[in-house]
């Protein structure tokens, strides 16, 4: 597992931040995975840089037989256990790094991948994935675009949060599709851009696997 500046976040303070109103992308990520499923209606749910459970309330109830989370942070993943081992039956819990070679959990109907191909290598983290999506399965990735005068991290009273400016690397909708069709994914993704009220933009990439 290579080193990583999650590995340094109190999960308090990245909550905190994420969910503050002039940053509000916990609500986002939420309000994308709500969405995805809804039109989706997949059996089965991996949700990657899955944090203390980034958007799990909206699955509890919502007809999703599986739900498995990943995360890099041991610290992250058993705050996850704690809040949704009894409300999501069956939930499947993974320390990990998607940048490896590893196979973290039985392949899935959707995968969703929210503000982490920021912080990775794209090229084999959609390898990863791909290994983990089922035939026709379905990767969902949610990605931040570049703003000309705000900052990549949203500026907050989190401070610990300056710790993933270094890593953290926008990138481009042409890389995403070139690396996952390398990946065995469908050369024909679907893409939607989100903006935020705070003036952010976001995108959803949607790939099928091939």
């Amino acid at each position: 597992m290579v080193d990583s500046p999650w590995l340094d976040i109190p999960l308090e303070d990245y909550e905190a931040h994420m969910s503050l109103p002039s940053v509000g992308q916990a609500q986002l990520i939420a309000e994308q995975l709500d969405e995805l499923v809804r039109e989706r209606a997949p059996n089965s749910v991996a949700v990657v840089g899955c944090a203390g459970g980034n958007g799990f309330e909206r699955l509890v109830g919502a007809g999703v037989s599986r739900v498995v989370g990943v995360d890099i942070n041991a610290q992250y993943v058993e705050r996850a256990r704690e809040r949704y081992a009894e409300s999501l039956p069956g939930l499947e819990l993974r320390v990990g790094d998607i940048q490896s070679d590893a196979v973290f959990f039985e392949a899935v109907d959707l995968i969703y991948a929210a503000l982490v191909f920021e912080y990775v290598d794209v090229r084999s983290a959609m390898r990863t994935l791909r290994r983990h999506c089922r035939p026709d399965g379905v990767l969902a990735v949610l990605t931040q675009l570049p703003h000309e005068s705000l900052g990549h991290v949203s500026v907050s009273p989190y401070t610990s949060l300056k710790r993933l400016e270094p890593a953290m690397r926008l990138v481009a909708s042409e890389t995403l599709v070139h690396e996952a069709s390398r990946a065995g994914f469908a050369a024909h993704p679907t893409y939607q851009i989100i903006p935020t009220p705070v003036g952010k933009r976001f995108a959803i990439h949607t790939f099928r696997a091939g």
